[in-house]
């Protein structure tokens, strides 16, 4: 079986391994878009990662799994999982906890932001560079510059880009989220943008581009 990332909606995402550990980030409770339907019930999973405390993040009740949120490393099956303490966004200085998770499977690794905005400790960005994949919440705000967060992914030499955490209505937004629209105006123009459905399969050495997943709980696709 092949590692797939599978996004839930929202910040939500589930990881599967290809010996079947299951990990899920960041999901959602009673605060999400109202184009997504409520968390789906009956999750199992190995290991529930949540990067900070807010509502939309933070719901391990209906999952069957173990919730870590501090930093770290250890091993769920075949998962190296380190847990990075961070700065939550960048609005003149910290505004917030966040943990970036940082996910090696054999010679992969996925990295799962949360809410960390442009990333300025050593430790996490040494960790980040050349990630197959990076999770990442498209805030939009003045504590996320949208642009700043992009071009730092992309000096970091990462490859698959997913953005979540987006609005899905202009007229609406969603704790400052940005829309896919505007973070699609900042991707560079020689990149390739892919859309495809929720899944993701995951393998080393995939091209450089930004992948812009279904969400699961989407309603009216």
């Amino acid at each position: 079986m092949p590692t797939t990332l599978l996004y839930i909606g929202h910040s939500s995402t589930l990881l599967a391994a290809s010996d079947g550990t299951r990990i899920i980030s960041d999901p959602y409770g009673d605060s999400y878009p109202v184009e997504l339907a409520p968390f789906p019930n009956g999750l199992t999973s190995d290991l529930v990662t949540v990067s900070h405390f807010h509502p939309d993040h933070f719901n391990t009740y209906d999952i069957t799994g173990e919730s870590e949120t501090y930093s770290g490393t250890y091993e769920v099956g075949m998962v190296k999982v380190t847990g990075y303490q961070s700065d939550h966004g960048l609005l003149d200085g910290p505004t917030g906890e966040n943990t970036v998770f940082v996910f090696q499977i054999g010679k992969m690794k996925i990295v799962h932001l949360g809410a960390a905005g442009v990333v300025t400790q050593s430790d996490i960005l040494t960790a980040m560079e050349n990630a197959d994949v990076v999770i990442m919440d498209i805030m939009g705000d003045a504590a996320h510059p949208l642009k700043e967060e992009l071009d730092q992914l992309l000096e970091l030499d990462v490859r698959i880009i997913i953005p979540t955490h987006y609005r899905f209505d202009e007229n609406s937004r969603y704790y400052g989220s940005a829309t896919l629209d505007e973070f699609l105006q900042i991707v560079p123009s020689d990149l390739t943008v892919v859309r495809q459905e929720s899944a993701l399969q995951i393998t080393a050495n995939m091209p450089k581009q930004p992948v812009i997943l279904t969400p699961l709980t989407q309603l009216n696709k």
